[in-house]
């Protein structure tokens, strides 16, 4: 029943976003175009001996798709937090279904979502020039870090969106969050090139580990450091899961109460 709670309410997001294709359109090719245009403008600024790599474009990937699954983190939450503002979400509370069905299949959609995108920005750049080092099973693999950090910013969002008392403030926390946590990562330059204080912040942000994974898939291969910067990042999205079903059912429990 469970598993038919989650098909259900991720067909129901599904609908929602087929019913507006010219957005659904515009989301899929959006990081495309941040790739092409981003990282081909910062490309030639880039000393290769700073970032590791003479092609900026393989080094900047990784970058992008972090960028991509932080803007659709924030636009995950938006439905459940419109529906707790009109009500919908005490319709569905009052209904026999499990709660964390809600989380679960918001993030199975986010996480189809975010796997077009990212094919999308893989195969631009293919037609840039760019090479996954460790080939098809490197995608795949680009594809499960995409996930779990999908996962992360997903629960995080909606943790959020259930603590805040509407949706001007929950934009305001976003837009005041999300560039800071992009940027205090190595998105787009790497932690040796960075000040110390914010080398330490990097350094406890999870979007360093889930990017340090992918570009260690896109340049270098099956190397030793993967393992590590996928366990960090499997526990900390393990973390702000349980941050978000936590919050999610106590916010929840006081509604129906």
């Amino acid at each position: 029943m469970w598993a038919q709670e989650v098909l259900a309410l991720s067909r129901r997001w599904l609908l929602m976003t087929l019913r507006e294709r010219l957005n659904l359109l515009f989301s899929v090719l959006q990081p495309a175009v941040w790739l092409v245009f981003f990282a081909g403008a910062l490309g030639g600024a880039m000393d290769a001996a700073v970032v590791g790599t003479p092609d900026y474009i393989a080094f900047a990937v990784p970058g992008i798709i972090a960028f991509t699954v932080v803007g659709n983190g924030v636009t995950a939450a938006m439905p459940l937090l419109f529906d707790k503002e009109t009500g919908y979400l005490d319709k569905l509370m009052s209904m026999p279904i499990r709660r964390s069905s809600l989380i679960v299949s918001r993030f199975v959609f986010q996480t189809g979502m975010n796997s077009a995108q990212v094919l999308v920005i893989l195969l631009v750049a293919v037609f840039l020039g760019v090479r996954p080092a460790t080939g098809l099973p490197g995608v795949l693999a680009i594809l499960l870090a995409s996930a779990l950090l999908t996962l992360a910013m997903t629960a995080a969002a909606m943790a959020l969106a259930c603590a805040v008392p509407s949706h001007g403030t929950f934009f305001a926390v976003t837009g005041f969050a999300s560039l800071p946590l992009l940027f205090m990562s190595n998105a787009f330059v790497p932690l040796t090139a960075m000040p110390g204080w914010m080398q330490a912040v990097a350094r406890v942000n999870p979007l360093t580990y889930a990017i340090e994974a992918m570009r260690l898939l896109m340049l270098r291969g099956w190397t030793g450091g993967l393992p590590a910067a996928l366990a960090v990042l499997l526990l900390a999205s393990a973390l702000l899961l349980a941050l978000g079903a936590w919050q999610f059912g106590r916010q929840t429990s006081e509604r129906v109460a």
